[in-house]
């Protein structure tokens, strides 16, 4: 039932949490040698899906606290993955965006990152492929509760 702890076997629950580590851990070693830290990533496939965000909403979404956001965007923004904008209403307020080098940044580590999983799944039998795509679903609910899914669309080089 949603809201009760399930039964999980806390040796079967680390075991998950190991397998899943060493999957990013591949996942990463796929991204160029210049690689895309996960906050970085994050900031970008959020600014994808919602458009454009103020620092403190862009922190909460992300998970991490306004100094960090700040500092992130900051680097982002140096690296012409994203640019700030004042709110045309309250010039005191600004507003971070996903530039277009941002959008072909992201795209590119969507593509190669899930290369790399389409590359592993051939060494699976189809109904465990189907099953881990079943699983995505879960651990998009476990990690994103409010967020949408994300539409590979939408983070396309060229935006629609």
């Amino acid at each position: 039932m949603v809201g009760e702890s399930p039964d999980v076997d806390a040796d079967e629950a680390f075991q998950f949490v190991l397998s899943l580590h060493r999957l990013l851990r591949e996942l990463r070693r796929a991204a160029p040698p210049d690689g895309l830290p996960s906050t970085q990533l994050l900031v970008l496939a959020k600014l994808a899906r919602s458009g454009p965000l103020r620092i403190g909403t862009l922190a909460e979404e992300v998970g991490c606290s306004q100094p960090t956001a700040t500092k992130v965007v900051h680097a982002m923004e140096e690296s012409g993955l994203v640019a700030r904008a004042a709110d045309t209403s309250d010039k005191r307020v600004s507003y971070v965006h996903l530039t277009q080098q941002g959008r072909r940044r992201l795209a590119a580590v969507v593509r190669d990152e899930s290369q790399v999983l389409v590359e592993r799944f051939g060494d699976l039998e189809q109904d465990e492929v189907e099953l881990l795509l079943k699983a995505g679903a879960v651990l998009r609910r476990l990690t994103e509760s409010s967020a949408p899914e994300i539409d590979i669309r939408q983070i396309s080089p060229d935006p629609q």
